[in-house]
């Protein structure tokens, strides 16, 4: 089953990249988009889930690893 989307957000300073789920679980701090990006694309394929990044200036960007008709309904 799938798990809940895997979010790529800057800090409140800028400085580095947090990978976080949407329950709240960290899996870490990277000092650019593209490193944390690389590590939350290997998480979210893993799950099979989508992939959020949110950007400094407010848009948000999503991408779907799911499989089968979980894939099918992000794709709407």
């Amino acid at each position: 089953m799938a798990t809940a989307a895997i979010h790529i957000v800057p800090d409140d300073s800028f400085d580095d990249w947090i990978v976080r789920g949407d329950i709240g679980d960290e899996f870490g701090h990277y000092p650019t988009r593209e490193a944390a990006e690389r590590v939350a694309e290997a998480i979210a394929q893993q799950r099979e889930t989508e992939l959020v990044v949110h950007l400094p200036d407010g848009r948000t960007t999503c991408r779907s690893f799911a499989k089968g008709w979980l894939a099918r309904l992000f794709r709407r």
